[in-house]
Parts: structure tokens; C-alpha cells; sequence
């Protein structure tokens, strides 16, 4: 985490006000205790289905990231508002906002700061996992021998997921002025954004219906990138669901500060 901290420390700090924003909301996530579990959490709970739960490499002797790819939307489900939640719920409570309402800054700069900045921890979160990758394609027979193109893709899809459930969490954050309801808020949106749409999909809703839950749901479009094609349809998904979350949190500030 403090390699990241480096990193970012690194870039210069005469950006505008909102990436001014960005970087104090990325260095109070990585100085965070919050950060540091989410990191911990995502990278061993992962690590033990890829390593050593039954369907793991170990287990099936196959040099493939599925028990990975299977399990990282869950984690994510969970991690993604945990770092959200403090977002606006926290300044809200300690009225610190009022202060961030009366700087240079639009609401607009003041969501996609906080936003950016909580895209950048999922960012290095999912770095580290790049250990997997490399390990079972060096175990692969012949070496190096693995679907490469899944497996970018599958990342490519789990990154547009994290942003999705983050870009939620951001809306949900901004809703309350208590974090543990701003998580809880996050993870029922996601919750429904990842699963209960394609489980309504499949109740006898006719056809039509069917089909629109379906490619509404997060899992949809997820599977669809992690096969290793990925379609602009895709693409528009995801940033269609951030953007309506953004705009939501937007909507909530204003109603809170006209």
C-alpha cells in the first residue's frame, strides 16, 4: 500500500481543483485502515480459491484463473461500498462538506474526485492478483500455454464490474449520513444490480421482460467481457451503470445543498 502511496505522491500537484481532490481522497484511502483490509481481504480470500479450495489449481491440477474469475465479483460486491461508504456519509456527519461545498469546486468535480479516487484503490487492488496470472501460466504445460485473451478479458470485465459497484456505493454514500447504511445502501444496489436481475429473469415474466432483466444485470455483461470478446455493447453497459450512479449521487448533493 505505501508503494502506491509513492506512486501516487509522484505525480504533480498542480492539477485543478478536482484532481487536487483526487489525489487527498486517494492518499486518505491508502493511509486508511479500511484500505488496507479491503486489499488483505480481496487478495487472501481470493488466493485461497484460486490455491487451495476444492476447485482451485491445486485440486483440479488445470493451470485456469475460473475459481478466480468465479469468486472476485462477490469480494468486490463487499469491498466496493466498504470503500465508498465514508465518501459523503462521513463529511455529511462531521459537516465537513459545507467546507467542500464553498471551494472551486462544481458538484460535478466533487463526485468524479471522490469517485476517481476510490477507481484508483480498486485499481492496485487488482493489481497484486496479476501474481495469478503469471503463476499458472508459468505452470501451464506447455509453459505460457493459457488462454491469454480470457483472461485480459476477464479482467478488463472485472475492473468495469468494480467501477459499476463503486460508482453505486458513491451514489449511496451520498444518501445518508451514516456510513454503515451508506454500506449497507451500496451492497443492496449492487446485490440487485449483480444477481437480482438475472434471478428476476428467470421467473415466468414473459419473454420480452426476460430478456431486458437479463441484459440489464451486471453478471450478464460481466460473463460476456470474461470470455475474452469484448463488445463495445459491453462497454456502453458499464459506463451507462457509472454514470447513473454518479448522476444519482449529483442528484442527492443537490437536494441536499440547492
Amino acid at each position: 500500500m505505501c508503494a502506491c502511496a509513492v506512486s501516487v505522491s509522484l505525480l504533480p500537484s498542480n492539477f485543478g481543483p478536482m484532481w487536487v481532490l483526487w489525489r487527498k481522497e486517494t492518499f486518505a484511502l491508502l493511509y486508511s485502515l479500511t484500505a488496507y483490509l479491503v486489499w488483505g481481504i480481496f487478495l487472501v480470500g481470493t488466493g485461497l480459491f484460486v490455491w487451495v479450495f476444492s476447485g482451485g489449481v491445486v485440486q483440479t491440477g488445470a493451470a485456469e484463473l475460473d475459481a478466480f474469475f468465479s469468486v472476485a465479483p462477490w469480494f468486490l460486491l463487499f469491498l466496493a461500498p466498504a470503500l465508498t461508504m465514508r465518501s459523503f456519509a462521513e463529511e455529511f456527519r462531521t459537516g465537513s462538506y459545507e467546507l467542500l461545498a464553498t471551494a472551486p469546486l462544481s458538484r460535478w468535480e466533487i463526485v468524479l474526485g471522490k469517485y476517481l479516487a476510490v477507481a484508483t484503490v480498486l485499481a492496485f487492488a487488482l493489481v497484486p492478483t496479476g501474481v495469478f496470472y503469471l503463476s499458472i501460466a508459468w505452470l501451464a504445460q506447455p509453459r505460457w500455454a493459457v488462454d491469454h485473451g480470457a483472461i485480459q478479458g476477464a479482467y478488463i470485465g472485472l475492473f468495469g464490474l468494480g467501477l459499476a459497484l463503486a460508482a453505486l456505493g458513491i451514489w449511496a454514500s451520498a444518501s445518508t449520513v451514516h456510513t454503515i447504511i451508506a454500506f449497507l445502501l451500496g451492497l443492496f444496489w449492487g446485490f440487485v444490480m449483480l444477481v437480482g436481475l438475472e434471478f428476476a429473469s428467470e421467473l415466468p415474466l414473459g419473454r420480452p421482460l426476460q430478456e431486458l432483466l437479463a441484459q440489464l444485470s451486471l453478471m450478464e455483461h460481466y460473463r460476456s467481457v470474461s470470455r475474452g470478446v469484448v463488445d463495445s455493447r459491453d462497454g456502453v453497459y458499464f459506463l451507462s451503470v457509472i454514470a447513473g450512479g454518479l448522476l444519482l449521487a449529483h442528484f442527492q448533493l443537490s437536494r441536499r445543498h440547492p
